[in-house]
């Protein structure tokens, strides 16, 4: 069911995440999933829950509220390739690379040129092979000269010649 202040909300919310304000495309989110709830729907539409999870992600401590908001929307919305494109982004956001890509590898399965979903894959770059090719990637050696070998500056290293 379709209700018209929802919407409306929810398409605000999409301007103004697209213009890169973040805090007014949070509280329009919010306003249309509550919208929904006080006027009868059962349950807020997916696509709600997950721009609202999305939004919430770049709230600091509010992670996991982000994931499951997202999570939801996507187990309810299985087929819909920007719901993976919104959970992928938030697990990012909570550091989980790996399940971000599987993620955004279900999203690619659904939608092969979802812009959204291209820009994140290319954005994450593909990883090296381990050092020591022999090793898991996960064994301390292969991460401690990983880490060695990476490019780019190394904490701990000093800015001065």
């Amino acid at each position: 069911m379709l209700i018209r202040p929802a919407e409306e909300s929810f398409r605000k919310g999409l301007e103004a995440l697209a213009a890169g304000r973040r805090i007014e495309a949070l509280a329009r989110f919010e306003a249309a999933v509550e919208l929904e709830r006080r006027l009868g729907a059962l349950r807020p539409q997916p696509r709600y829950l997950s721009y609202f999870g999305l939004c919430v992600a770049f709230q600091p401590n509010r992670r996991d509220d982000a994931v499951r908001l997202c999570r939801e929307a996507l187990a309810r919305e299985f087929y819909n390739p920007d719901l993976c494109w919104n959970l992928a982004r938030v697990l990012l956001v909570a550091g989980k690379r790996r399940e971000a890509h599987a993620v955004l590898r279900q999203g690619l399965d659904l939608s092969p040129g979802h812009p959204g979903i291209l820009r994140e894959i290319q954005r994450m770059g593909r990883r090296r092979p381990p050092v020591l090719q022999f090793l898991s990637r996960s064994n301390p050696i292969n991460v401690l000269l990983g880490k060695l070998s990476a490019p780019g500056p190394r904490s701990g290293a000093s800015a001065r010649g």
